[in-house]
């Protein structure tokens, strides 16, 4: 087994309000051999500012459970689901969960010489529609981004936010007047703002037509997060992401009424089995859920994701990510899985063979590594 961290330039620098920004990714890539030889490859984006973790804490548990995984091989899908949930259990971290979930589903399809698609039973062949993100930049940066991207058409962006007001009113005028007037507009706010700072500006922003909300409140403050639910959820998508982590949580968002909708993110989530048991639980409870991603995810989280919404058959209100190399410099699997234009990803043609995704380029991952 083999842990690498990886760092690709980015196309545009990408900023939100919990993050000073960054011109290149950050993925932590692990790559398990099978006695027989066979390479699986998974990946996770641990992000300290929203799980804790860092990329040395991936790599501390990845050596902690090669010794494990050598004495103790993971031989069938059931006995995977089962190993995930004892490291959750023993407090290993999702994204050293998620990165090892991907890279033995990957070996594991390879090893069978048999698809994903064929060997957990996907029928869903529909596709899903990605929103166009933005991140959080000045007006005149953005000014200058928004004709390089007008030639992805989007059916709906998602703009991250932080406190200025006016700033933010001039954003959606500029976002209308570039993409029309009926262009659909989510606000991520990554905890930006306080409970009063909240109060003050939804009113503002419905009568703007923008209705929803994503993680508005520091993601420790569940109680303002509720309160803007009882206030604003009759109107309003107001939904966790940063304060949805694990099943527990998701319980406790759900059974106290804290939002109205979940923000999925494979890595933060610890791989596909744990978000689908959280999506799960939303759909028994009445929430609607969100397929998200972090900025700067190669193809391997992208055919993930994909491979969760194919599981759900595309039940999802917003699905983010797949762009490839629209942000990034160059993808280490190729060819990329990235969206057209329009945002569409046909899922009919994802996993026609073995593997979670197609080929990975071995001279970028090693271009890459850090």
């Amino acid at each position: 087994m083999r842990f690498r961290a990886i760092q690709i330039p980015l196309n545009f620098r990408f900023e939100q309000s919990n993050n000073s920004g960054t011109s290149s990714s950050r993925s932590a890539i692990v790559e398990i051999r099978t006695r027989s030889g066979v390479s699986g490859f998974g990946e996770s984006c641990p992000r300290t500012y929203v799980t804790g973790e860092s990329m040395e804490d991936v790599a501390r548990e990845i050596g902690i459970l090669e010794e494990e995984l050598l004495r103790t091989p993971i031989e069938s899908l059931e006995a995977l689901h089962l190993r995930l949930q004892a490291w959750a259990a023993r407090g290993i971290g999702p994204s050293t969960r998620c990165a090892l979930e991907l890279a033995w589903l990957d070996a594991w399809s390879r090893s069978e010489s048999k698809s994903l698609r064929e060997l957990l039973g996907i029928s869903y062949s529909g596709s899903l529609q990605y929103s166009l993100i933005l991140p959080f930049l000045s007006l005149k940066s953005m000014e200058k981004l928004l004709p390089l991207l007008q030639r992805l058409q989007p059916a709906a962006i998602k703009l991250k936010v932080g406190t200025d007001q006016p700033d933010t009113i001039a954003k959606i005028d500029l976002l209308r007047n570039f993409f029309g007037e009926d262009m659909p507009i989510r606000f991520d706010v990554n905890g930006a703002w306080d409970l009063d700072q909240a109060r003050q500006f939804i009113p503002e922003l419905l009568a703007l037509n923008i209705h929803s909300f994503e993680q508005p409140t520091p993601p420790e403050d569940l109680k303002s997060l509720q309160i803007l639910t009882r206030l604003y959820g009759k109107d309003a998508q107001i939904m966790a992401d940063e304060s949805l982590l694990d099943l527990a949580g998701a319980r406790r968002l759900a059974a106290e009424k804290i939002c109205n909708h979940f923000n999925l993110k494979i890595s933060k989530l610890g791989g596909i089995q744990s978000s689908l048991e959280i999506y799960r639980l939303a759909r028994e409870n009445g929430i609607p859920c969100q397929l998200g991603a972090h900025f700067g995810e190669t193809s391997i989280l992208t055919a993930a994701a994909a491979l969760l919404g194919s599981l759900v058959d595309g039940a999802l209100s917003n699905t983010e990510g797949a762009l490839g190399e629209l942000l990034l410099a160059e993808d280490i699997v190729q060819p990329p899985i990235q969206h057209r234009v329009g945002g569409v990803l046909p899922l009919a043609g994802l996993w026609p063979e073995p593997g979670l995704v197609g080929k990975i380029h071995p001279e970028r991952l090693e271009k890459y590594t850090v």
